[in-house]
């Protein structure tokens, strides 16, 4: 896996002469905007089932595009799915495996080629907006040194779950905004996990309007939601670039607690707890940004040729924002979907089954579509419909299914996941109608015919012992053993090892909770890098 570091060069020169076989015969390179959504639930959108509030622009995406039924996110949880989304890894290969590694929270290196890489070599302006996740400011894994031409939002995961930051990062420098100042992040921190029935003395403050009245900020009416600067950025972006083939990743934090939106909107007066009204109210805001882009893009008349992507980024996860019982089903919404577990655990659907769907006015023919697939294919998606050759990733790319030729779809021999912050060292694989896992090599590998059994209810790998023998090579084909990750199997003393060597190197990275001063960093301090006008929480 690892690479000379002058690799990442010499792809990039490649790739400008280099040509893959859907994207030819296309008379421009579409535009392509990859919007990202932070722990939706499998039913959050009224197009995959939810009944008690709506998501119309996503919905009109939806049921006019292509509808993977059987998608799934490249892991459980946050950073490590979006690793695998920028580097078109799975698990077992990828940079990322998790939220965080012995030494904190890991990034990616300059010899790890992102998406955003490949398609400035066949000619593209690219933007980040939003969560990365995948490299502090100030390190080699920060979007605006991974092929991002414009960067904008939180580097740093930790500092994103929050709504009203001191600062945000643009172009590798931080942006201070004074008008958040002292917003009352602590107490919204307490609200975040309280159950519905224990809010009085933390809950978020509405006026009779069902406008946010923000505490702790200098004026209240000034203060700024970061899901507003980053629709506003998005919008700019596209106006900027609208004459030239351009790739916005739009990595929203929504719907990713704490629960907190500028105003509950049309479910102000829902029967319902404020933590309710707040999680459709986010869900809405999300949409009308959606919105306000294809508004924008039919103005500007290249809504024709922008392909969309929209995806959840893990499996369910809204019970720990609720104070309920882990992956309990929530019920009002009922929001999860089918699959057992969630977020965290990758040893069952739940935690990486995702909504997916891709949208093309006039290009895409609407539809369901069962082709079994994951978020890593979508870098070899992108050079297919970029007419570009990708570099070595785990993906298949599905532009077949997204170009009507399905004759020529290819398919992959098995999905694999591995990690998890509720399952260090489980793997996991979903092959043909099986999935499998065992939660450590020293484990039984269990196996379950998901066609019949949603739930993994009952285990069939007594009965097929042959088939046992396959995925036990794939356990070990697939992983290739990370030098600051926990690895399955790997001993408390190992890891311990590993910790201490990062230690002795001063490579620890020191992330930082929301609206806190800026000390995200490696060590020694970045040179211009440190804000020092926002103050401590």
């Amino acid at each position: 896996m690892k690479k000379i570091s002058s690799l990442k060069y010499l792809f990039v020169v490649a790739a400008m002469t280099g040509s893959a076989v859907f994207g030819q015969g296309h008379m421009a390179k579409p535009n392509i905007l990859f919007i990202f959504s932070d722990d939706l639930s499998y039913r959050d959108l009224s197009s995959y089932g939810q009944e008690q509030f709506r998501t119309p622009n996503l919905d009109q995406l939806a049921m006019n595009g292509i509808r993977f039924t059987q998608a799934y996110s490249g892991s459980s949880e946050c950073a490590p799915s979006r690793g695998s989304l920028m580097t078109g890894m799975h698990m077992g290969h990828c940079r990322i495996r998790a939220n965080s590694s012995v030494r904190g929270q890991d990034h990616l290196l300059s010899e790890d080629i992102t998406v955003a890489e490949v398609l400035k070599g066949a000619g593209y302006t690219t933007g980040f907006i939003g969560k990365w996740g995948i490299g502090l400011p100030g390190t080699e894994g920060a979007p605006d040194k991974q092929g991002f031409d414009f960067s904008y939002g939180y580097y740093d995961q930790a500092r994103a779950h929050g709504f009203f930051p001191h600062y945000l990062m643009r172009n590798g420098k931080p942006e201070p905004i004074p008008e958040n100042y002292g917003f009352n992040m602590k107490r919204v921190s307490t609200y975040n996990g309280r159950p519905v029935d224990r809010l009085d003395d933390v809950k978020n403050v509405y006026d009779e309007n069902g406008n946010l009245v923000p505490d702790g900020v200098p004026v209240a009416a000034a203060a700024k939601y970061s899901e507003d600067l980053f629709q506003d950025e998005a919008l700019s972006f596209i106006k900027k670039n609208r004459d030239k083939p351009f790739f916005l990743y739009y990595a929203t934090q929504l719907p990713h607690g704490p629960c907190i939106t500028p105003d509950l909107g049309a479910y102000k007066d829902k029967p319902w707890d404020l933590k309710h009204k707040e999680w459709a109210a986010m869900l809405g805001h999300l949409d009308r940004g959606v919105g306000r882009m294809l508004d924008l893009m039919e103005q500007l008349e290249i809504l024709d040729n922008t392909i969309i992507f929209f995806a959840g980024d893990n499996g369910y996860s809204q019970w720990g924002y609720f104070g309920r019982s882990r992956n309990e089903d929530d019920y009002l919404f009922k929001n999860k979907g089918p699959w057992p577990k969630g977020k965290f655990t990758s040893t069952h659907e739940g935690g990486v089954r995702v909504p997916f769907f891709v949208y093309w006015k006039d290009k895409i023919k609407a539809g369901e579509n069962d082709h079994i697939c994951a978020l890593y294919d979508v870098l070899a998606t992108l050079a297919d419909l970029a007419s570009i050759t990708p570099p070595k990733n785990d993906g298949i790319s599905f532009a077949p299914i997204l170009l009507g030729k399905p004759d020529e779809q290819e398919t992959h021999q098995y999905l694999y996941w591995e990690n998890g912050t509720m399952s260090r060292h489980a793997q996991s694989i979903r092959l043909n109608q099986w999935w499998a896992y065992r939660d450590h090599p020293s484990k039984p590998i269990e196996l379950y015919d998901i066609t019949e059994d949603f739930a993994c209810k009952n285990d069939l790998a007594k009965s097929n012992p042959e088939l046992i023998d396959r995925i036990r090579q794939i356990f070990t084909e697939a992983h290739i053993d990370s030098e600051w990750y926990v690895n399955p199997g790997e001993s408390k003393k190992q890891t311990s090892a590993k910790r201490d060597k990062a230690i002795s190197m001063k490579s620890m990275q020191r992330s930082t909770g929301a609206n806190t001063a800026y000390r995200g960093r490696t060590e020694p301090t970045p040179a211009g890098e440190v804000l020092k006008v926002a103050p401590k929480e």
